[in-house]
């Protein structure tokens, strides 16, 4: 840990015992302290967990800098909302350069390392599939030959390509972002990883899958003309009104019988209540503004949007130690929550945040 880090941890901690820790927490993050410390600190546990796990950031990201002269292919007029406009991710720009764009897949590798640490660079894959087990737990059914699926927050395509690979019977697999810069690399990934290797993940041609520029609660799909709404790591992004209006555009769009499936963090779980409660969640808020706020809107918070919009049975399971999965089904029946993820409770594999995977 850079002394940095250790300094601002005492900070945090000498403030953490009273009341207006959380506003000085607040007033951090508005000051100097915040770029020129916080983001730095953040950004550089990312990358040497990237490093320590055999991810090759810096080649990644040169490799897609330099792959193509690279513009914006996106002219759609879309809103963007003011929640929208916030620094994100260590990006003062936040989802809105292409610096988040070229980073993001690389990121989310590392993300992945830090949830699985023993599977070092194949963690995110290891990641991904616990929440794969953990829908199918929760009711989510097999897309059949035909049925289409929607992938709202997709950024560059990651996870909409892997839902095309595990699902060949869906006739159609849209990625929706707001982030004209992360669409413009979606659309571009294909073509570019044409015959070379050189990209992080794997990226197939795959001509069922397309990208739309548009606000996830504006959705320019009509009335229950989709069967699978995704929404994965989005609203711990989203202010909890963006995220219910996300909910209701869901369930419009859904045919009668669709699915929405839901993966997010669980402040309920252990390891986050004790890390919300420690000094050291200064870092994660300060590059995730409304973090504090989803924390305490949770799985309830989204199954009680989901019964509002007009579902019908919702169920929750735990996905890993720190993270659940959510299937609301446009049904027809009266609102139920089905709460199970204390009863599939699993271990917590997540490093700490001070910690990397030599010192775990």
């Amino acid at each position: 840990m850079t002394m940095q880090c250790q300094i601002l941890l005492a900070l945090a901690a000498a403030a953490a015992p009273t009341a207006s820790a959380f506003d000085l927490m607040s007033a951090v993050l508005k000051s100097p302290i915040y770029k020129n410390l916080l983001v730095p600190a953040s950004r550089n546990m990312m990358i040497n967990t990237a490093k320590e796990n055999g991810v090759p950031w810096a080649d990644a990201v040169a490799w897609i800098r330099g792959a193509t002269t690279w513009e914006l292919d996106d002219d759609a007029d879309v809103a963007v909302p003011a929640y929208y406009r916030q620094p994100f991710h260590a990006y003062e720009p936040g989802n809105l350069c292409w610096e988040a764009a070229w980073e993001a897949e690389v990121a989310g590798r590392a993300v992945g390392a830090r949830n699985y640490p023993a599977f070092g660079a194949d963690g995110e894959e290891a990641f991904r599939g616990a929440f794969d087990d953990a829908l199918v737990a929760a009711g989510a059914r097999t897309p059949a030959v035909g049925e289409t699926i929607l992938d709202l927050g997709c950024a560059t395509g990651h996870g909409t390509r892997r839902l095309a690979a595990k699902f060949p019977d869906a006739a159609s697999l849209v990625g929706v972002d707001l982030s004209p810069y992360m669409i413009s690399v979606a659309r571009r990934l294909p073509e570019l990883c044409k015959g070379d290797n050189a990209w992080i993940n794997v990226v197939s041609d795959d001509k069922r899958v397309s990208y739309a520029r548009a606000d996830a609660a504006a959705l320019p799909f009509g009335d229950s003309s989709q069967d699978f709404v995704v929404l994965s790591f989005v609203a711990h992004e989203l202010p909890p009104a963006a995220t219910r209006d996300v909910v209701h555009e869901a369930y419009r769009v859904l045919r009668p019988g669709g699915q929405l499936w839901v993966t997010e963090m669980d402040f309920e779980t252990e390891g986050f209540r004790k890390l919300r409660a420690s000094p050291a969640f200064v870092f994660i808020r300060s590059t995730e503004p409304y973090l504090d706020v989803y924390a305490d809107f949770g799985a309830a918070g989204v199954a009680e949007a989901c019964a509002d919009a007009g579902f019908g049975r919702v169920e929750a399971v735990a996905a890993t130690g720190r993270h659940y999965a959510l299937v609301a089904a446009k049904d027809g029946g009266p609102a139920a929550f089905v709460d199970r993820r204390e009863a599939t409770k699993l271990p917590d594999t997540h490093l700490k945040t001070w910690e990397s995977k030599s010192t775990s």
